[in-house]
């Protein structure tokens, strides 16, 4: 589909078989809760839109963002390596015009520049530059079968998310002065592009995993709860390449403690992982018109998946996310 708005003015609310060209939310009838419509102005600074890149492997972890709420633009970039338990990372909160993101899922171009962090993301070229660390990866997105969603978010608005796993990665990190040169099939990569009219207040959890597992299959995973819900999910794993939607999904961890294990179980049984974290970054924002509770984890799942032919598959000990998140914005 070329567009995600159709000329009447609504959403086809679903799950997408073809690539979604523009995201061409200036066209939604976005209407108030208690009646009216909202203007063209409005609808621009209520638009929320964000751009997260994972990269892994059995040594190192690596997570970047360009987030765009805008009235604010933040981003952030760190590394985990797992061979020193060290987590270095370079994080700012920003004006409107210091990030970008363009409306056009089918084409990542995302770019934010501020605090000692620069981020670009374009052409499946990825480089990025904080305090002690800087990346360069190329992303082969040529066999992938990205999860298109969009539902329902609130009385009148919506959530648009695309996700991309697992990615073949090639490319250079540097940290302190080591050097790690990454690539496919040990190491792998995924990609989350989310905009909408979101809630204004919200909270997720979420877990994803980008892998090759001992018999040589790719391995994705993508389980959210709190957003995405309604009416359809976007939960599922994909099995080289191949695609497979689960229910809905619980997650249970102790939010006392979020370095114990969590499981992460789908309704119908096709996942069923417990996920052990081994490093974490977060951040707590209170501002006069946003503020956040965000604490994402890096670790390890092992559990089962089971396929749509009834195939159960083990998950031994792959890398991956892990994220309690609530968000004013």
């Amino acid at each position: 589909m070329t567009k995600l708005v159709n000329a009447d003015g609504g959403i086809d609310f679903g799950i997408y078989g073809s690539t979604v060209d523009s995201i061409n939310y200036l066209d939604y009838h976005l209407e108030r809760p208690m009646g009216g419509t909202v203007s063209r102005l409005m609808k621009r600074l209520q638009f929320k839109q964000f751009n997260f890149i994972g990269i892994l492997n059995p040594d190192i972890t690596v997570g970047l963002a360009v987030v765009d709420m805008r009235y604010l633009t933040s981003g952030f970039f760190y590394i985990h390596d797992r061979t020193t338990s060290h987590l270095t990372e370079t994080k700012s909160i920003a004006p409107f015009f210091s990030g970008r993101i363009a409306a056009d899922p089918s084409k990542i171009d995302a770019a934010y520049a501020f605090g000692g962090l620069d981020i670009r993301i374009l052409n499946n070229t990825v480089t990025a530059r904080g305090k002690d660390m800087d990346l360069r990866v190329e992303l082969d997105l040529r066999q992938t079968n990205p999860l298109r969603i969009c539902t329902r978010a609130g009385y009148r608005g919506w959530a648009y998310t695309e996700k991309t796993t697992p990615v073949a990665v090639r490319g250079k990190i540097q940290c302190k002065g080591k050097t790690w040169d990454i690539s496919s099939p040990e190491s792998m990569a995924l990609v989350d592009w989310s905009a909408g009219f979101m809630r204004r207040k919200t909270c997720w959890n979420w877990a994803a995993s980008a892998a090759t597992l001992p018999d040589g299959r790719s391995f994705g995973l993508n389980c959210a709860s709190g957003v995405n819900e309604t009416g359809f999910t976007e939960n599922a794993f994909w099995l080289d390449h191949t695609l497979v939607k689960a229910d809905t999904v619980n997650f249970v961890f102790d939010n006392r403690d979020l370095m114990k294990p969590w499981t992460v179980r789908s309704f119908d049984g096709k996942i069923d992982l417990e996920f052990h974290p081994d490093g974490q970054r977060g951040e707590r924002t209170n501002a006069i018109f946003a503020a956040t509770r965000f604490t994402q984890l890096t670790g390890f799942y092992q559990g089962t998946v089971t396929t749509a032919s009834g195939e159960t598959v083990s998950i031994p000990h792959v890398p991956g996310f892990a994220e309690d998140h609530y968000i004013l914005w």
